[in-house]
């Protein structure tokens, strides 16, 4: 039976200005996620960055990389992008994640800090509060007797519950039913055994580059630990948007493209 190669890398699209000096994003998507979710961002971002987004492990075009890998933690992921970002010799990136991806930004900023410039994070995961505790440790259980595309539906109904996050929530959904029930196994896996203690150690200290969040007002689960953990040290700043749930790079994709390039413009100052 014939092997993937654990050199093959994660699937990637780059979106390049033609202008030597440019500096460069990488876009980390969040759980169920794909290149497609980040489309309004490269839109709007191009010709002014050069641009790097990627599927993470078992998402989308990215599961052939990663067939073999029994079991995933953020260290893992985060190393694995990396080689995409050492194969494209790009020495710094800006960091720009969603939901989960936060976690996987903050965890490839703890791993090569001399190496990320700056980081976005819409809708950060930070912390984990009692419900989203239990969620966590029991998902893996729920999942196998609901199914795994039935957890992660729920899961999307419970963290966009309004109205107006239907639209966001659908686009998650969709992208979500490419992901194979033995990705999901190893994703929710990661979030019952490990979450707390990575949150815990990547959210602890104080980031040495510049950390911009943009939370909605309406992001019932994750507002208030990011809220925290903005309070703690003085270059992370927290921007907090009104009518909107917890994607904001989807629900209010006008308003964070032009704050989360205002503050790149403002890093050159």
């Amino acid at each position: 039976m014939n092997t993937i190669p654990q050199s093959i890398p994660l699937h990637y699209e780059t979106h390049l200005t033609g202008e030597e000096n440019s500096e460069w994003i990488l876009f980390v998507h969040g759980a169920g996620g794909s290149t497609r979710t980040w489309r309004k961002q490269t839109e709007s971002f191009s010709g002014k960055h050069n641009l790097l987004v990627i599927d993470l492990p078992g998402h989308s075009k990215s599961s052939v990389a990663t067939l073999n890998q029994k079991h995933y933690d953020f260290e893992w992921i985060g190393n694995k992008i990396w080689e995409v970002v050492d194969l494209l010799n790009i020495s710094r990136v800006h960091i720009v994640a969603v939901s989960l991806g936060s976690i996987i930004g903050m965890q490839m900023h703890h791993s090569r800090p001399h190496h990320v410039s700056s980081m976005v994070f819409a809708g950060p995961i930070v912390a984990l509060n009692t419900k989203l505790r239990i969620l966590a440790k029991t998902g893996l259980t729920l999942a196998k007797f609901i199914g795994f595309q039935n957890f992660y539906a729920v899961t999307a109904k419970l963290t966009l519950p309004r109205k107006n996050h239907k639209k966001s929530r659908q686009i998650f959904v969709r992208e979500s039913k490419f992901i194979s029930d033995f990705e999901y196994k190893k994703w929710t896996a990661m979030y019952g055994k490990t979450l707390d203690d990575t949150l815990s150690k990547l959210f602890h200290h104080n980031p040495n580059v510049s950390l911009y969040m943009l939370v909605g007002a309406q992001d019932h689960l994750f507002i208030q630990p990011a809220k925290a953990y903005a309070e703690k040290f003085a270059n992370v700043t927290i921007e907090i948007i009104e009518r909107c749930g917890h994607l904001v790079s989807l629900e209010k994709a006008e308003i964070f493209n032009q704050k989360c390039l205002s503050f790149l413009e403002s890093l050159k100052r």
